[in-house]
């Protein structure tokens, strides 16, 4: 059984084809990249194949996926690549899962859910960390109440640590500008990093952070398959002065994608400029590694009020790629099967992924937390 990892020699991408080769359930893994120096050097250490490709050509994304039963696609920033590359996947009948985070494009692939039927393919999009791990979560938490008021997912991220190219497009794109909150049964936008203020208190070692709104695919998703009335994602960077900065230079009209007369737009520029800055912050001493997620499920049980908490930290490498991972390895083991185009709560058995995930040891810790209103101590 051959799996393909699209975007294979980037930072998640390249996680991900480890862990599928560690698993020893594919015959063959392949690393399709861009980059040929990085990915044959990857694919001779462990023991897999390279093949270059250009994500933006249909026909060079169709030749890599030939013969194989899964493919992975960590190709970001996902708001450009997702929808043509899931399209391509589809056409050719093979098992598909990705890390995308951009929540417009995530509308748009659940469009190709009847495609996805029509063809026998099984595609579930968005299985990182968040979005990912934390749909999962959402969901178990919801499951076990009679209803659902609210599901609020909470992350921080800290800027010491390692990522892709494509990360900074990314973040200006989810973090900045109009981003939609689920509240009361309806959308509503709100200005990324800027409304909704809240004071989180995270796991240690990141602490004490306010936290605002931002564009995540759990707005998008969550609220298709679970009967809730509110679900929001809010965030903030550790140190949060990181969060001034990319607000500065959002005002100073830097996320444009419109091309000056030097040839490069001001998101290039400012893509490239992040990357710099953020490699001269990640020297502060005082600054964890890693990130940390929360889950918060709210809702009642037997007529009273009851909420299931969840919450964990770790890399962003591991707890982006080893979820997708481990849904394509049940996925050739036979654990999940279905046709069309899911989100990762609609899709994977909730409590045998997060057995998986804890098994996984990608976590420093995990924490799980149940409330319920009493009327007398028993």
């Amino acid at each position: 059984m051959k799996a393909v990892v699209l975007g294979g020699a980037g930072i998640m991408g390249s996680y991900a084809a480890i862990h599928l080769v560690n698993s020893g359930i594919f015959s063959n893994v392949i690393i399709a990249d861009l980059n040929e120096e990085k990915g044959k050097e990857l694919a001779k250490q462990y023991g897999m194949d390279f093949v270059k490709i250009d994500a933006t050509s249909e026909e060079s994304v169709r030749e890599a996926i030939k013969g194989a039963s899964i493919a992975i696609n960590a190709v970001g920033p996902f708001y450009k690549f997702a929808l043509p590359i899931l399209k391509t996947v589809i056409k050719e009948g093979i098992n598909y899962v990705d890390i995308c985070d951009d929540y417009d494009v995530t509308q748009k692939l659940l469009e190709l859910d009847e495609m996805a039927k029509g063809n026998g393919t099984a595609a579930i999009i968005g299985l990182g960390a968040s979005p990912g791990i934390t749909n999962v979560a959402a969901a178990y938490g919801a499951s076990m109440l009679d209803e659902v008021e609210s599901i609020k997912i909470y992350v921080t991220r800290s800027i010491k640590e390692e990522a892709g190219g494509a990360i900074p497009y990314h973040m200006l794109h989810a973090w900045l500008g109009n981003v939609p909150a689920y509240l009361n049964g309806k959308y509503e936008i709100k200005k990324g990093l800027r409304d909704g203020k809240e004071h989180i208190k995270f796991p240690e070692p990141f602490g004490e952070l306010d936290v605002y709104y931002f564009g995540h695919p759990e707005t998008i998703t969550l609220p298709r398959y679970i009967n809730v009335r509110n679900v929001e994602c809010k965030g903030n960077f550790t140190p949060p002065i990181f969060r001034n900065f990319l607000i500065s230079l959002d005002e100073l009209g830097f996320i444009s994608d419109e091309k000056l007369s030097i040839g490069i737009s001001p998101i290039d520029f400012l893509a490239a400029f992040i990357q710099s800055k953020v490699k001269s912050m990640s020297g502060m001493e005082d600054v964890p590694e890693g990130g940390a997620v929360m889950v918060a499920v709210n809702g009642k049980k037997d007529g009273k009020d009851a909420s299931y908490a969840f919450s964990g930290i770790a890399r962003m490498r591991e707890a982006t790629a080893t979820p997708a991972a481990i849904a394509a390895i049940m996925m050739a083991k036979g654990e999940i099967s279905f046709s069309g185009v899911r989100a990762p709560e609609a899709s994977l058995p909730h409590k045998k992924f997060i057995n998986e995930m804890i098994k996984s040891g990608i976590f420093h810790k995990i924490w799980m937390e149940e409330k319920k209103e009493i009327e007398e101590l028993k």
